[in-house]
């Protein structure tokens, strides 16, 4: 995890949710709050906003701070294997750094406010699951097994549009409740009559993160058998126009820049759901 230092003159930006902390330290839970960087309204004072009541310490308690959220990320243009293979291992490290950045979001949102609500539970349930496609993505890519890991990306999607749903109903306790209970979210109606099918999820999130929809319609390709799996298990050759098919349980001429897209998206995901359960930490910090 990258730490920035106040003192060297790196400041996050005002109100970006970020991880504080005297000094590095890779034990989040223990070692570092949860906030943000505000300013006093009457004298412009820097200080992070960590708590209930809206806690503010001062900015020099706390002299590192590491992002929350990744900044967004490209792949380099390049087609040399070598330099592929070192930004997809240093996106994998980004990737597995949001275990503990849940599990950080998790134990700040229990604890947060005067109580416990469903939608604590509810998203308790969303970050579990992230994790364990995280690992299982992570794990199946370190094992040339990309047409499995490409498949782990629709379901985590799928845990974003469903945490996002929450936020789209009138009463989000009530709806946690009832999905707890085994409540189907496609046969249930957001505040405005529709029902919350995942076409209509995927559409009301692309308001805000238009990738979304072209991420939603690829990685169906890979839900369902497709082209996809065909392409990767027969290919011509451009000399003398022969068809070659691998049949076996490891990638068949899967590119680095394949993988790098994958892991892109798992990050990205990560940053939605991190930044919307955020926003219910401030909401109950501030609301309790």
């Amino acid at each position: 995890m990258k730490w920035y230092n106040i003192d060297e003159g790196h400041f996050p930006e005002l109100d970006e949710p970020v991880l504080l902390a005297k000094e590095p330290t890779s034990d989040l839970i223990k070692q570092t709050r949860l906030g943000r960087l505000v300013l006093e309204d009457n004298t412009a004072e820097k200080g992070w906003f960590v708590d209930n009541d809206l806690y503010v310490i001062s900015i020099s308690s706390r002299n590192y701070w590491a992002r929350l959220i990744e900044k967004p990320i490209g792949i380099p243009d390049t087609e040399k294997q070598e330099i592929l293979s070192g930004f997809l291992n240093t996106y994998m490290e980004t990737l597995k750094e949001y275990e503990k950045k849940f599990q950080k979001l998790a134990a700040c949102m229990i604890t947060s406010g005067k109580g416990t609500y469903a939608l604590d539970y509810y998203i308790s349930g969303v970050l579990n699951r992230s994790l364990s496609l995280i690992f299982g993505f992570e794990t199946l890519i370190a094992t040339s097994n990309y047409l499995s890991a490409a498949h782990l990306v629709r379901p985590h999607l799928d845990n974003y549009l469903r945490l996002s749903a929450a936020w789209l109903v009138n009463e989000p306790h009530t709806f946690a409740t009832e999905v707890w209970k085994g409540g189907i979210i496609r046969k249930m109606k957001d505040r405005n009559g529709k029902l919350m099918t995942d076409a209509y999820l995927k559409e009301m999130a692309a308001v805000d993160h238009p990738w979304i929809s072209d991420l939603y319609d690829g990685t169906s390709g890979f839900i369902h058998f497709s082209d996809k799996h065909i392409a990767n298990a027969t290919s011509v050759s451009q000399e003398d126009s022969t068809l070659t098919t691998f049949i076996g349980k490891i990638d068949n001429k899967v590119s680095h820049r394949s993988r790098i897209e994958a892991t892109i998206a798992m990050i990205e995901i990560s940053n939605c759901i991190a930044k919307m359960v955020y926003g219910w930490i401030e909401t109950k910090r501030i609301k309790g």
